[in-house]
């Protein structure tokens, strides 16, 4: 059975939070100035992207949590 998206995450490109979760695994893994810096940027460019990576963010806890997550990659 498939579930239905969240109407909050339609309303983010799932490009959006593919880069959100892209940029936060950069920044995770090695934490620096340089990664940080292109996350902030790319996050001050479309109010969107802020959006977009709280959603990568949850799905990211919940799959480290242990929780099944539709798009996340390894979950």
């Amino acid at each position: 059975m498939k579930r239905d998206r969240p109407v909050m995450r339609t309303l983010v490109p799932e490009e959006c939070i593919r880069t959100a979760a892209s940029l936060f695994a950069c920044v995770h893994a090695s934490p620096s100035l340089q990664n940080a810096e292109q996350l902030a940027q790319w996050l001050g460019k479309d109010p969107r992207h802020l959006r977009a990576l709280d959603i990568a963010l949850a799905e990211w806890g919940l799959a480290q949590s242990g929780h099944p997550v539709g798009n996340v990659p390894g979950a």
